[in-house]
């Protein structure tokens, strides 16, 4: 995970600007897809099919293409259910999907209240500290209990993301305000 804390004075536009220019410049990778703003469910329609063209373009496999898809509306879907909203009262959260020969790379970011840090950074260890089979068996067991969160989520989404990807998730948290942090999350998908 980058460590952009020493390169980005903390702002939501700094801290998008210093990965774009680390995975472009630092990384060499081709970003295929970047926003900053709000995510509305017709945006998030709109980014859904837009990258399943890429990747059709791109040559990747259907399965590969379905992982993405899946990857990238349940990672919307968390950043516009449960980011937090700035100062003004605006839900800022970035998207950029980048690749390389070998991997994609789906990077999300958005406002996350500091009452919640503690629980969210608890919980993504915890997601990461689960093999394939406990992942499965925590998502059973989500499904079963039928627990929702304050905005309604049960926390099946990252869980959806850990399993498609196959890959730990990484992610950084950067304090905005005494109030405020901003959460920035990876998740790589290989090509083959």
């Amino acid at each position: 995970m980058l460590d952009t804390k020493k390169y980005a004075s903390i702002s939501i536009g700094n801290i998008y600007r210093e990965y774009l220019r680390v995975y472009e410049e630092d990384q060499k990778l081709k970003i295929l897809l970047k926003y900053f703003g709000e995510f509305s469910i017709n945006l998030i329609r709109n980014f859904a099919d837009g990258i399943e063209n890429i990747m059709a373009k791109e040559g990747d496999k259907r399965h590969i293409v379905k992982r993405m898809f899946s990857i990238l509306i349940e990672g919307l879907q968390n950043a516009h259910i449960h980011g937090g909203k700035d100062e003004n009262g605006e839900q800022k959260a970035f998207l950029i999907i980048s690749q390389n020969k070998e991997e994609y790379k789906l990077t999300l970011g958005n406002i996350l209240e500091n009452e919640d840090k503690e629980s969210v950074i608890s919980y993504l260890g915890n997601i990461n500290n689960h093999n394939e089979e406990e992942l499965k068996q925590l998502y059973i067991a989500i499904l079963k209990n039928g627990y929702l969160s304050k905005k309604g989520g049960a926390g099946l989404g990252i869980v959806t993301m850990r399993m498609k990807s196959s890959k730990k998730l990484k992610y950084n948290v950067y304090e905005l305000t005494p109030d405020k942090s901003f959460l920035v999350m990876e998740v790589c998908l290989n090509r083959n």
